[in-house]
């Protein structure tokens, strides 16, 4: 997906945390270090920094309908260094404050008791200064004796006390009821975003169709490529036309790539000559759903090894799109902006999003053969898949085909 920026295929890449564990969010954190959607949690992310200087300012564009935290903490300071917490448009977005608060509280919970114990050192009656549909500019800047806070160009707080030199890190959140969608200029360069969740266990993608459904109007010219986490190939040749297709035929609700790895792709593919039989004999899954291939570590880990020794035996798959009507497994699947209003209560995402809105609206999905991915595995094949060894083939294969580029 990287690349697929720096070639300008997509504008921007918004990575959801549904971590289970606290190493996989570490990880993510890591990974992508800025944050692009802070929830309705109260938890602080951090956000970059702040340098010390008359010249020297952050600054963050946020969209948020209240409640914005914005965290200043000296950086390798002792617990009880003075740090600073602006809260803009609190209480339903009247209200913007800076507080005083020791660096050992700074990130910690209980954020209505600190409120309580720490009253505020400025406090600015600022009526409607966030909004939940347009991005606010903030500028925060600090010299040695003042500290002031802007928003969209006009000053709201100026501080005058006394600030140690050094280094600051910042970190923001939202809650009591708003969420926040963020945009660092100083960090942004790679388009790359982690929305951060808080959905809870057993409620599924809800809160990723809720957030975009929530600004249908920003995104009505917009192309979304939803890409499941285990996709470990992307025929990226082939994306700008994907994107074409899915822009020109827009009486489809959802096209699909080609995805190796798919219950009702690999039907498809086998019948017109991409998986010979004498490999495996793949049926059409009833509706759409499950079947053998879905069912089978052994039968994904031989497809896998196929693609990868015959990729162009895919290239038998005609040109034109194969409509679909019943259920399809959404491992990759590109749908328009305008469209996102119907996906305001999404349940069950992948029977809502092929079956259950697609009728309503009498347009049919399809699969564009054009354009291939492979998914890894189901959680029915996790058991007997070897999945370290067909990520270390499709490594292989990216660094043949880099090579490949290379040498061109």
């Amino acid at each position: 997906m990287a690349e697929a920026m720096r070639r300008n295929l997509i504008d921007e890449w918004h990575v959801w945390d549904f971590s289970r564990n606290d190493d996989d969010g570490q990880w993510l954190k890591g990974r992508f270090p800025v944050p692009g959607r802070t929830p309705d949690d109260l938890i602080y992310y951090p956000a970059g920094q702040l340098d010390f200087g008359p010249d020297n300012c952050w600054r963050s564009r946020v969209r948020a309908g209240k409640d914005v935290h914005i965290a200043i903490k000296p950086r390798d300071a002792p617990p009880g260094a003075e740090a600073f917490e602006f809260v803009v448009g609190g209480w339903d977005n009247h209200r913007t404050v800076l507080r005083r608060v020791d660096n050992i509280d700074l990130l910690v919970g209980d954020d209505f008791d600190r409120m309580v114990m720490r009253p505020p050192v400025v406090d600015v009656d600022t009526p409607g200064v966030l909004s939940g549909t347009v991005f606010r500019g903030i500028e925060i800047s600090m010299s040695s004796t003042r500290l002031t806070l802007a928003i969209d160009g006009v000053e709201l707080i100026e501080f005058d006390t006394p600030v140690q030199p050094g280094a600051r890190d910042i970190y923001v959140k939202t809650g009591y009821g708003a969420d926040g969608e963020w945009r660092f200029p100083g960090m942004d360069g790679n388009g790359e975003y982690l929305y951060h969740s808080n959905e809870l266990p057993g409620e599924g993608w809800n809160s990723v169709y809720r957030f975009y459904s929530a600004g249908a109007p920003r995104y009505e010219d917009t192309v979304f490529l939803k890409c499941d986490d285990d996709i470990v190939y992307i025929q990226l040749d082939s994306l700008e036309e994907f994107i074409r297709f899915r822009i020109r035929e827009q009486q489809y609700f959802l096209v699909s790539a080609n995805v190796v790895n798919n219950n009702v792709c690999a039907y498809f593919q086998q019948k017109y000559g991409a998986i010979p039989r004498s490999l495996m004999e793949l049926e059409l899954p009833p509706g759409g759903y499950q079947g053998r291939l879905w069912q089978s570590g052994e039968l994904a880990e031989m497809l896998h090894y196929h693609f990868l020794d015959n990729p162009n035996a895919f290239d038998r798959m005609p040109a034109e799109p194969i409509e679909w009507f019943r259920r399809l497994s959404i491992n990759y699947v590109a749908w328009l902006g305008r469209d996102l209003p119907y996906m305001s209560r999404v349940r069950d995402d992948e029977r809502m999003l092929s079956i259950e809105i697609p009728a309503y609206l009498r347009r049919p999905n399809c699969i564009y053969p054009g354009f291939l991915v492979s998914h890894l595995s189901y959680y029915a094949q996790e058991s007997s898949l070897d999945a370290a060894a067909v990520i270390s083939r499709y490594r292989e294969h990216a660094e043949k085909q880099r090579l490949l580029d290379c040498a061109v």
